[in-house]
């Protein structure tokens, strides 16, 4: 209710700084990297490997095999390390990287973020952002991500959620931006994705987990030529 529509101001608890920090990284709106990218999705919709009437199944098939497999463990290497660890952590992120098109495309989206963190004032660990500018094979997304909040003050059930939120609705906007799904249908699958990506969104059980996924329809389509398409991959 309003305040001064019969409730006084300043009632209740304030919110957490947490909860308003993972608000503020899990807006469509913050420069994290993945606008550009469909991961896949719009060559998949363009064959009709994907269906644009049912991409709440394809996105959840993709943060089952994908993100909770892969995404999931490279974040939580990613916000448990620093310094050598941390650079040490990413190459096995990179060497774990099937595809050659998903090992770019996370490194572009990885940079993207990377700098979108350095920008905005975030203590971005020297080591990693040197490592990041200098080679063509350091800063993979989800480890950048992992790092990133992190330093952002997120606990780590709190940064999985919202990597794994924000994937979800990388994929549906996508789906949007292509013309093959609505917003309100994006809305309506986003909530019904909810309890899959609040019990998805668990830490590793320890940090010798190695990450590998299975996707094999998005590993392939990211191999695909780019020419003519709208998103990057």
């Amino acid at each position: 209710m309003i305040a001064g529509a019969g409730q006084p101001a300043g009632t209740g608890a304030a919110p957490d700084m947490r909860l308003l920090r993972a608000l503020h990284f899990a807006d469509s709106a913050f420069p994290s990297g993945g606008f550009a990218f469909s991961w896949g999705l719009e060559t998949l919709l363009a064959e009709g490997r994907a269906d644009g009437r049912n991409l709440r199944g394809w996105i959840a098939a993709e943060l089952r095999g994908r993100w909770h497999q892969f995404d999931r463990v490279a974040l939580a290497g990613g916000f448990w390390h620093s310094g050598v660890a941390l650079l040490a952590w990413d190459r096995i992120v990179d060497e774990s990287i099937a595809a050659e098109g998903a090992r770019l495309d996370s490194l572009r989206a990885g940079a993207a973020l990377l700098a979108s963190a350095r920008a905005i004032g975030l203590a971005v660990d020297p080591a990693f952002a040197e490592a990041s500018d200098d080679r063509a094979d350091a800063g993979h997304f989800p480890v950048v991500q992992g790092h990133v909040l992190a330093i952002a003050g997120l606990d780590l059930p709190a940064a999985l959620a919202v990597s794994a939120t924000t994937a979800a609705r990388g994929l549906s906007s996508a789906a949007v931006r292509l013309g093959r799904s609505g917003a309100i249908s994006m809305q309506k699958d986003l909530l019904a994705l909810m309890p899959l990506i609040a019990d998805l969104a668990a830490a590793p059980p320890d940090r010798d987990t190695l990450p590998g996924s299975f996707a094999p329809l998005s590993d392939i389509a990211l191999m695909r030529p780019a020419a003519g398409r709208l998103f990057v991959n």
